[in-house]
């Protein structure tokens, strides 16, 4: 059809706009254009290396090597037109609903029309058709269901592409090649052709070129973004080889294009001879790190704890009065005899049972502390018995006077006083602490490494443990032992003094050796890192370099986005040139022909895909107020102008087209096929 073919070549060539716009920008950009121009088909991966490597020439990155890439001139050409295809014979139909074996279909090569009755089989080769050409209607295909066994779908379909005979065995599949360019339209169609935001079936092969452009300047974005991923990549082992509380280790760790490369470099230690310092630095953090100094310190604090102790216990002995205890303990042995004398004379007459004896004086010490509390209740009867109650007679009142004298006597009182001095002077003795001592006498008995000041303790110890058991004993101390304890008390002050100011020293010493093992630790990091710089600085100014080229790189693919927006800008306005404004040519005749009612198209693009929508006054929807009739006439409209946008070369096939139209849109529908079919 020559209006058709007039409808197509309208517009400029997109392949024209494709270059100019390629010519406009970078040379990588205009080899990618060309590529696809010559070929027509996208992008090979050699092609893609080499808009790659010619992108990191062109951008400085790499050397140039490659020839300039010179303006594209594009001759204007219209689309290469599809074979045509015709279908000449369907047979050997099985397992496609209940289609008799052995029926044959031999399409004329204009306009062929199955008819018959309800359930002759026309719905069953439509369904083969539709599977064929993976029609937007296609469904499922069932065999016949009244069969015993199922079979198995297959047909065999003899074509004609571009005049050579060719043989295909369908076997149920959906959408082979050449037969997905079959339109084919039916009732369930008439909702897409109708009220759907419909794609387009036929999309011009130059329009395919725009794509094909996108991919490649994506493709070269997807190797720039696995480059910079590649070059910001850090080496895990370069940092391990740096001493972390070096200075160097911060400036590794965040090794990057800021990195100062000349101050790194000055931090290098290109000595020979390095290591020798390394291991000579180790050998004396070695020596620092085995120093007995604290083994030492512990010995001298202990030793200062034991003369503590027995500096205090020579004190204490030195202050106890041996001759005042003496006299005391005497005294109270004098008292004690008095008082025997004193309680035998004056209960010589009672006739007691036994003499009086430390039971019978707490047996009398109870009966006053008893008469002491009735007098504080005010009910003592001083005529009757404390302990039986009973009356008293005057010599058991006589014996009673005798109570209260005895326990009145100022001896028993002298003696209790005596007791308490007794108490005094021994306290300190009791008190004092020489558990330390003890312990280190027992622990050095007998060995020959006894400190210095053994044999004072040992003499301490037992002069101490001497006036202790005689306490104990309450014995007379010999007065000798305290002329003993003056020299032993001078000399284990020295010893003392001594230590004190030893253990003084030995801290001194290790604040000293820990300052000295800290700075030769510190000394031996700078060097370890320094003497790295100079063996890793390949690595290291490999890794910067990297880094700068990264970060280029980042700059560089951001404009990658926009040549690809501006690519698909260009494609939807040849899509609109190409597609749109010749399908609205086409439908506006189709409607006309068909009397369809009159609305407006629009085009509409979603996700880079061209589309178009059918809307009346006010934007309803065509199903919303249009007849059933006056719909299928619209979608016919619809379906025509689409077919007839590539140049109708394959079968189009009309599944019932006429079903709810009236008599008059019957016969027109039926003259527009077949006009078609006059050069179709």
């Amino acid at each position: 059809m020559t209006d058709v073919d007039a409808v197509q070549s309208a517009g400029p060539d997109p392949r024209t706009a494709l270059a100019d716009w390629a010519n406009g920008n970078d040379e990588w950009s205009r080899f990618i254009v060309r590529q696809v121009l010559s070929t027509g088909r996208p992008l090979s991966p050699n092609d893609i290396d080499h808009a790659y490597d010619l992108f990191r020439q062109e951008k400085s990155l790499n050397e140039r090597e490659l020839p300039a890439e010179p303006p594209l001139e594009v001759q204007t050409r219209p689309d290469e037109a599809e074979l045509p295809l015709a279908i000449t014979k369907i047979s050997e139909v099985t397992g496609v609903n209940a289609l008799i074996p052995g029926a044959v279909i031999e399409p004329h090569a204009g306009l062929t029309i199955l008819f018959g009755e309800n359930g002759t089989g026309k719905t069953g080769y439509s369904r083969i058709f539709k599977a064929l050409a993976d029609s937007r209607t296609a469904d499922v295909i069932l065999g016949d269901i009244a069969a015993e066994a199922k079979e198995t779908q297959s047909a065999r379909i003899l074509f004609a592409l571009d005049g050579e005979e060719k043989e295909f065995i369908w076997t149920g599949q959906r959408g082979h090649v050449p037969f997905t360019r079959m339109s084919i339209f039916d009732s369930p169609s008439v909702h897409f052709h109708v009220d759907d935001d419909l794609e387009y079936v036929y999309v011009p092969a130059a329009l395919a070129l725009f794509n094909h452009v996108i991919a490649g300047i994506k493709a070269v974005q997807s190797k720039i973004d696995g480059a910079v991923a590649e070059l910001t990549t850090v080496t895990s082992t370069l940092l391990g080889r740096f001493p972390k509380d070096s200075s160097v280790y911060p400036m590794i760790e965040t090794l990057g294009a800021a990195t100062d490369l000349e101050d790194l470099k000055a931090r290098a230690d290109n000595d020979p001879k390095v290591d020798d310092r390394i291991d000579a630095l180790r050998r004396a953090i070695a020596a620092l790190e085995a120093n007995t100094i604290d083994a030492q310190i512990t010995l001298r604090q202990r030793a200062e704890r034991v003369l503590t102790q027995a500096t205090v216990a020579a004190a204490t002995l030195k202050d106890f009065d041996i001759t005042a205890y003496n006299g005391s303990l005497a005294k109270r042995s004098e008292l004690q005899a008095d008082y025997k004398a004193f309680r035998t004379e004056l209960f010589k007459a009672a006739d007691l049972p036994a003499d009086p004896e430390e039971s019978w004086e707490s047996f009398v010490s109870s009966g006053e502390a008893y008469r002491r509390h009735l007098d504080g209740l005010g009910v003592h009867d001083a005529d009757r018995c404390l302990y039986c109650r009973q009356p008293l007679t005057d010599p058991a009142k006589d014996l009673v006077k005798k109570y209260g004298d005895y326990l009145a006597d100022k001896i028993s009182a002298d003696i209790t006083a005596t007791n308490s001095q007794l108490s005094g002077l021994t306290a300190s003795l009791r008190s004092v602490d020489t558990s330390e001592v003890a312990s280190l006498l027992k622990e050095y008995d007998g060995r020959d490494d006894q400190p210095n000041f053994y044999s004072h303790l040992v003499q301490l110890n037992g002069i101490l443990s001497t006036i202790r058991r005689a306490v104990g004993e309450e014995a007379t101390i010999p007065s000798d032992l305290q002329s003993q304890v003056s020299p032993l008390r001078t000399e284990l002050e020295a010893a003392l003094t001594t230590t004190t100011k030893e253990l003084s020293a030995l801290r001194d010493q290790a604040a000293n050796r820990a300052n000295a093992l800290a700075e030769k630790k510190k000394e031996v990091s700078e060097l370890v890192a320094a003497a790295e710089l100079s063996k890793s600085w390949l690595t290291i100014h490999g890794q910067v370099r990297r880094a700068k080229e990264a970060d280029r790189l980042k700059i560089l693919v951001h404009s990658l986005p926009t040549l690809s927006r501006s690519v698909t800008e260009l494609s939807k306005s040849a899509s609109d040139q190409l597609i749109n404004q010749n399908f609205d040519k086409l439908f506006v005749e189709e409607c006309q022909a068909l009397r369809a009612p009159n609305l407006k198209v629009q085009f509409v693009g979603r996700q880079g895909k061209a589309q178009r929508r059918k809307v009346l006054s006010g934007k309803h929807k065509p199903s919303k107020v249009l007849s059933e009739g006056e719909q299928k006439v619209l979608a016919i409209a619809d379906f025509l102008a689409e077919a007839r946008l590539a140049g109708i070369t394959a079968p189009v096939i009309f599944d019932d087209p006429v079903s709810s139209l009236d008599h008059r849109r019957i016969n027109e529908v039926v003259q527009r096929v077949a006009l078609l079919a006059d050069d179709n």
